[in-house]
C-alpha cells in the first residue's frame, strides 16, 4: 500500500510554485512534469491518484496554447478513472466550460485570493474518490464489453461466426490486448479464433487454457512476458495476466474462450463472474446456432426426400393408372354383356385400387393424408373391406354395433390392411371384430406378431416379412390420423387382439 498518495503537476511558466509546495507540506507526493508528453510517460511510471494542470502547458507539438486541455482529451481517452483538477491562472468562464466539457474532476481559478486551500480541498476530494472512480470506470468498460460481445452473438449466424465476432469485439477494446477461442486436443490448445485477426500465432502459456477446460472452471493466470522470448508471433507478446473461461453448454464443451490484458490489476472477482456469464452465453449461442443448422440440414433433408416421394408417386401412378383403367373398360364392357355377380366384385376392387393411387399422389403432394370425419356404421365399412379381400378360406364374423366417428375410406383402408396382414402371416382362421368401450378391436386365431415388440407398428420391410412391417405401418398411420391408440394384446386361446381405443362416437340426438 502506498504511504501516501501520488499527484501529477503539470507545470507551465508562469505557474505558481507556491502551489507546489503547499501540497507537499500537506503530506501529498507531487510529481512535477513539463508538457503532456512528459506526463504521458510519467503515466506509465507512477502509480498516480489525481493529475493536476493548467490550461496554458506544452502541447506534444511544443505549442503553448491550451495544452491543458489536450492533456484531458488523452486523458479522456486512455485512463478516464484519472481525476484531473484545472488549476487555471485566469478566471475565464468559456475555459471552465471547456475543462468540465471533458469531464473534467475540478476547477480552481489560481488568481483568487484562497486559491491554494481551494486546490488541496480538489486534491484531496480527488484523492477520496479515486477508488470510487476507478471500480466505476471498470464497470463501465465491463458493461460495455458484455454489451458489444452480446450484439456479437446476436447478429452472428454459426459457431465461427460467433468465436470470431466475440473475440474481436474483445481484443478491440481498451482493456483487452487479445482474446482467442481454443479448443484442446491431447492437452494441447488448438486456436479457432483469434481476436487480432493475425493468420496464426504460436501458444507459449496453454497450462490456464488446458487447466479451464479439462477442470470446467475459471482460471486466472499470471504470463511471464519473457516466456516467448524472441517469438513476436505468440499469442502472449505484451500481455501479463490471462483469463481463460470453458465454454459449456447443458453439458457440452464448445472449448475455451481466452482473455489476456497487459496488465496485472485486472481479472478480479467481480470480472470473473461477468466472464462467467460471457462464456455461458457464448456457449448457449453456439449450442443455438448448431442446433439451428442442423434443422435447417434436417429441413433440406426432408424437402429433397419429399421431392423424390413426388416423382415416385407420379411414376406409380402414371404406371398404375394405365392398365388399371384398360381393365376397368374391359370388365364394363363383360358386365354388359353378362350379367354376372364377379363383374361387381371386380369393379368394386378396380374403384378401391382407383381409390389407394388417388390417396398415394395425396399424400406425395400434401405429406399425408387428409381426413374427413363423419358418422359411419362400423359393421357396413368392415363389410365392404371384407370383400376387396381374398378370404382364401378364412372367415369373419362382425359383432359390432356402434356407429363411430371416422373417415370412411380410412377406415376402410386399416381393415384391409389387418385382414390382408391376418390372410397373409397367419394360418386359416375366424376373424372377429367386437365393439369396446372406447373403440373397437380386430381378433384372429394366429398373427406372428411379436407383442413384446417395442415398435411392431414401425414402417419396416425385409424379404422374410412378407410385407408385415408395411401393413402395420398403414395400420398406425390411419389410426394416428384419427387420433386413435393402438395395440396388439394376447388374448386367451391363443388369439392376437387388435385394440383400437379414443374412438369418438356421434353426440346424442336431443330428444
Amino acid at each position: 500500500m502506498k504511504p501516501q498518495p501520488t499527484v501529477l503537476f503539470v507545470r507551465s511558466p508562469r505557474q505558481d510554485r507556491a502551489a507546489i509546495s503547499m501540497l507537499r507540506d500537506s503530506g501529498l507526493t507531487v510529481r512535477e512534469f513539463d508538457g503532456v508528453r512528459d506526463l504521458e510517460r510519467a503515466l506509465d511510471e507512477y502509480d498516480t491518484d489525481c493529475v493536476v494542470t493548467n490550461c496554458e502547458v506544452e502541447n506534444p507539438d511544443g505549442t503553448q496554447y491550451l495544452g491543458g486541455l489536450t492533456l484531458l482529451d488523452r486523458l479522456q481517452r486512455e485512463q478516464p478513472e484519472l481525476p484531473v483538477i484545472l488549476f487555471a491562472e485566469v478566471t475565464n468562464g468559456d475555459i471552465a466550460r471547456e475543462a468540465y466539457s471533458r469531464d473534467v474532476f475540478g476547477y480552481v481559478p489560481s488568481t483568487v485570493s484562497d486559491a491554494h486551500q481551494r486546490l488541496l480541498a480538489q486534491v484531496d476530494a480527488a484523492v477520496a474518490s479515486s477508488p470510487a472512480r476507478q471500480r466505476a470506470n471498470k464497470r463501465k468498460h465491463l458493461n460495455e464489453a458484455v454489451r458489444l460481445v452480446n450484439q456479437a452473438l446476436i447478429r452472428s449466424q454459426s459457431r465461427m461466426d460467433i468465436e470470431r465476432d466475440v473475440t474481436a469485439v474483445l481484443a478491440g477494446t481498451d482493456r483487452y490486448s487479445e482474446a482467442c477461442t481454443v479448443t484442446c486436443q491431447h492437452d494441447r490448445p488448438v486456436v479457432r479464433a483469434l481476436g487480432s485477426q493475425r493468420d496464426s500465432v504460436t501458444i507459449t502459456a496453454p497450462e490456464p487454457l488446458v487447466r479451464a477446460e479439462s477442470e470446467d472452471r475459471l482460471v486466472v493466470a499470471d504470463i511471464d512476458p519473457t516466456a516467448s522470448g524472441d517469438d513476436t508471433n505468440a499469442l502472449e507478446t505484451d500481455c501479463v495476466r490471462a483469463l481463460a473461461v470453458p465454454l459449456v453448454y447443458d453439458g457440452t464443451s464448445y472449448g475455451v474462450l481466452g482473455v489476456y490484458a497487459d496488465r496485472v490489476d485486472i481479472f478480479d472477482t467481480e470480472e470473473q463472474d461477468t466472464f462467467r456469464e460471457v462464456g455461458h452465453n457464448i456457449a448457449l449461442a453456439i449450442d443455438a446456432s448448431q442446433t439451428k443448422n442442423a434443422l435447417q440440414q434436417r429441413t433440406t433433408e426432408l424437402e429433397q426426400q419429399k421431392e423424390r416421394l413426388r416423382e415416385l408417386a407420379q411414376i406409380i401412378s402414371h404406371e398404375l393408372r394405365n392398365p388399371l383403367q384398360a381393365a376397368m373398360g374391359r370388365v364394363d364392357l363383360l358386365a354388359a354383356e353378362h350379367a354376372a355377380e364377379e363383374f361387381d366384385a371386380i369393379q368394386r376392387s378396380h374403384t378401391r385400387m382407383s381409390f389407394l393411387i388417388d390417396d398415394l399422389m395425396e399424400i406425395a403432394r400434401q405429406g399425408g393424408r387428409q381426413y374427413t370425419v363423419e358418422p359411419v356404421t362400423l359393421s357396413d365399412v368392415m363389410a365392404d373391406a371384407w370383400t376387396t379381400v381374398n378370404t382364401d378360406g378364412s372367415t369373419i364374423e362382425i359383432d359390432c354395433t356402434e356407429t363411430i366417428l371416422a373417415d370412411s375410406s380410412r377406415l376402410c383402408q386399416l381393415a384391409e390392411n389387418f385382414f390382408r396382414l391376418a390372410m397373409e402371416q397367419g394360418d386359416t382362421g375366424k376373424i372377429t371384430i367386437i365393439d369396446t368401450a372406447d373403440g373397437f378391436a380386430f381378433e384372429h386365431d394366429s398373427i406372428p406378431v411379436a407383442v413384446e415388440n417395442e415398435g411392431p407398428f414401425e414402417l419396416y420391410y425385409a424379404s422374410s416379412d412378407e410385407g408385415v412391417g408395411l401393413h402395420l405401418a398403414v395400420i398406425r398411420e390411419i389410426a394416428q390420423g384419427h387420433g386413435w391408440e393402438i395395440g396388439f394384446s394376447n388374448e386367451p386361446m391363443g388369439r392376437v387382439r387388435l385394440n383400437v381405443a379414443g374412438v369418438e362416437r356421434p353426440s346424442a340426438e336431443p330428444t
